[in-house]
């Protein structure tokens, strides 16, 4: 399913003339170089392509010949390649290797061009049958470059007066498909894809651009056990895919893997790519960028920008399906109706895998997007009615010991966006990870008290537990009559009045009780109530504590031994509440 929508993407995109995707022979690499060559073959100069992004270099990115996916043999790539096949040249300390590869490199060449009646073929051929691998390393064009040519960027050929690169030319290109088509496989079957008997591809084309994948490349597809062969037939035989489908899905995974628009980092495991199967469907992907990282607010992660109408447009849905209204965009762009695909990709040594894969119509995703969003909406989270979006990344961030991003619980992330994308129980996972993360630093933020709301509340939604939900609210509740949601509320209550004893005091009771207190509450709350009554008699304002408390505890009938997982959870959010209630409180005084 996922490599038939890729397919059919690249179709899509193949047949847009203003989308500049590589059609069959031909790949995108990233090339640092440019040889200019007289038609005699000499080496005149060597233009740099690479540009400045920060700190660091990077290569251009062109259409080329297809590349090979090179393991540890020698196979060369045709009018782009790197200074060992180009020049005869490495870094590595094996001459005769370099050298064999060089000549592996002018024979692959010379094959293809020669005949060729184009002055660009004729410069190429005439530079590698020239060309001394022996005395290259002091050319008086190559010396300068030496050292970057030897990081082994790519190198492509210029002819000497003309615009354009030498594998642009149109007789080039031709001489190139002639070498391709007959290099085709011999195995023609069924395409599992198309449906179409044509070609099977052995191996297919790398994937870059996955974060933390090797450099060169990844695959999504590929065999190499013998666990792995079925009546005989090996590598990706035994799971027939054309070559066509092959080149295609991989090439317009590598074009969405390099885009800046269609293409997010979920966490340092995952990156995301997401696609509308319907021609002009940006709009489509733009809006659903916005929902799921949002460019904007006090959960910014993710380095986006949003236009003024988008922005709006959020707003409208999420509005409209927190008053219980439809989704109505039949005055926008959107349409609802078509379909929407997000793939999530890890890396796996040489491979990739697939953390999530969702497809489906755009409007029940953003049904599902804004539900969860929904569930997340807590006091604080703005000062005003609309509801903040708190992106995955942020959420995902949480549950990392001293928000270390390389922390992530590595398969977290894909577990919470199928969660999101299916309108499922958010992973035990991610509940567990923020309850620890609080026990841990005595700090309930936000965003984590917006995790633990919305994971209890999908949960009793989904069990049908309707008594449960109706006690997970926005913001404080004072009717909730759960025990330990009141107990978090009165270890609030506590606490305040422990600093309104003692203004400016740098530790409170929840540096040292807030575990025991969210656990084991049979064990702290006496101690707790005694040591109020001391601080209830120092504060200036004791009297509304001492009421606040005895209003609290009309709700409790006995402090529990231990409290679960579930219980833990409404303690901090009891807790949260609470003290949300108390800022809320200061900040009418001040307005007043």
């Amino acid at each position: 399913m996922i490599i038939n929508s890729l397919y059919k993407h690249y179709r899509l995109l193949a047949e847009q003339p203003d989308i500049d995707i590589p059609t069959a022979g031909f790949s995108v690499a990233r090339v640092a170089f440019a040889f200019v060559l007289s038609e005699q073959g000499d080496l005149l100069n060597i233009i740099p392509l690479a540009h400045q992004e920060g700190k660091r270099q990077v290569a251009m990115e062109m259409q080329v010949p297809e590349q090979l996916k090179r393991s540890s043999g020698i196979a060369p790539n045709f009018l782009c390649d790197n200074c060992t096949y180009v020049v005869g040249l490495d870094a590595k300390g094996k001459p005769e290797r370099t050298r064999r590869a060089f000549e592996a490199s002018k024979e692959l060449h010379c094959s293809i061009l020669e005949g060729v009646d184009d002055p660009g073929a004729r410069a190429v051929v005439n530079y590698f049958v020239r060309w001394d691998v022996t005395k290259g390393a002091d050319h008086p064009v190559i010396k300068p470059l030496l050292e970057d040519l030897l990081a082994g960027g790519n190198i492509v050929f210029r002819l000497d007066g003309e615009l354009g690169y030498i594998h642009n030319r149109a007789k080039i290109k031709e001489a190139w498909l002639l070498h391709y088509n007959e290099s085709r496989s011999e195995v023609v079957v069924q395409c599992l894809v198309s449906g179409e008997i044509g070609p099977i591809a052995r191996l297919h084309p790398s994937i870059k651009g996955v974060r933390g994948a090797q450099s060169t490349g990844a695959s999504l597809v590929s065999f190499n056990l013998d666990a792995f062969t079925s009546y005989g037939k090996t590598q990706s035989y035994n799971a027939p895919i054309s070559e066509a489908v092959a080149f295609g899905y991989t090439t317009v995974l590598n074009y969405l893997l390099a885009s800046k628009r269609q293409r997010v980092q979920l966490d340092p495991n995952t990156t995301v790519v997401f696609w509308s199967e319907r021609i002009g469907g940006n709009v489509e992907e733009d809006l659903l960028a916005e929902l799921l990282w949002p460019s904007s607010g006090s959960t910014k992660t993710e380095d986006r920008t949003s236009d003024t109408k988008t922005t709006q447009l959020i707003h409208d849905i999420l509005t409209r399906i927190r008053n219980g209204q439809p989704l109505d965009l039949s005055t926008t762009e959107v349409d609802v109706n078509s379909r929407f695909a997000i793939l999530g990709l890890s890396p796996n040594a040489s491979r990739l895998s697939v953390r999530f894969w969702s497809q489906d119509t755009f409007g029940n995703l953003i049904n599902r997007i804004a539900r969860h969003y929904l569930d997340l909406s807590i006091v604080g989270s703005s000062r005003d009615d609309s509801v903040q979006l708190i992106s995955v990344s942020r959420i995902l961030l949480e549950t990392a010991p001293q928000a270390d991003p390389d922390r992530i619980p590595p398969l977290l992330g894909g577990g919470l966006m199928r969660a999101i994308l299916e309108g499922q129980r958010y992973p035990e996972a991610l509940y567990t990870a923020v309850i620890s993360r609080i026990r841990a630093d005595q700090k309930v933020n936000m965003v984590r008290a917006a995790i633990i709301k919305a994971c209890l509340l999908r949960k009793y939604r989904i069990q049908g537990q309707r008594d449960k939900e109706v006690n997970i609210t926005v913001s404080l509740n004072e009717q909730n009559t759960v025990t330990a949601y009141n107990l978090g509320r009165l270890f609030a209550v506590l606490e305040k009045a422990q600093l309104d004893a003692n203004p400016g005091l740098n530790a409170t009771i929840r540096d040292r009780y807030f575990g025991a207190a969210s656990a084991t509450p049979k064990s702290v709350f006496p101690i707790l109530l005694r040591l109020a009554q001391h601080h209830i008699s120092k504060a200036e304002y004791g009297r509304v504590s001492d009421k606040r408390i005895e209003e609290i505890m009309a709700r409790i009938d006995e402090f529990p031994a231990h409290l679960n997982l579930d219980e833990q959870g409404q303690f901090m959010l009891g807790y949260y509440h609470q003290r949300q209630a108390f800022y809320e409180k200061s900040s009418e005084k001040e307005g007043s």
